[in-house]
């Protein structure tokens, strides 16, 4: 099974749009599940001094994919977020 590790990026207490980007990403991560694809989904406050030393973001919220921002300042849609991690999950041998 594929291992993915997706961060959702934005404020403490999130924001409506953070929580939006968290539900499709949990969405596209259930859907992968059945295709042998683990998405392990977190939450990390934008702000915090990890966020900030490991991806420098300006804008929330912000999806990052094993480590690489994917997304940011804008909530892509789950179908998008499928596509997303689907790439990345390709790019593992």
């Amino acid at each position: 099974m594929k291992k993915i590790v997706a961060e959702v990026l934005g404020p403490n207490p999130p924001c409506y749009t953070c929580i939006l980007l968290k539900k499709n990403v949990e969405a596209a991560a259930k859907r992968l599940k059945a295709d042998g694809i683990e998405v392990e989904v977190k939450r990390l406050d934008i702000i915090s001094r990890e966020a900030i030393r490991k991806y420098g973001l300006l804008l929330s919220p912000a999806l990052t994919v094993n480590g690489v921002v994917v997304s940011m300042g804008w909530v892509p849609d789950d179908d998008v977020v499928e596509d997303i991690l689907r790439e990345a999950a390709s790019k593992q041998s």
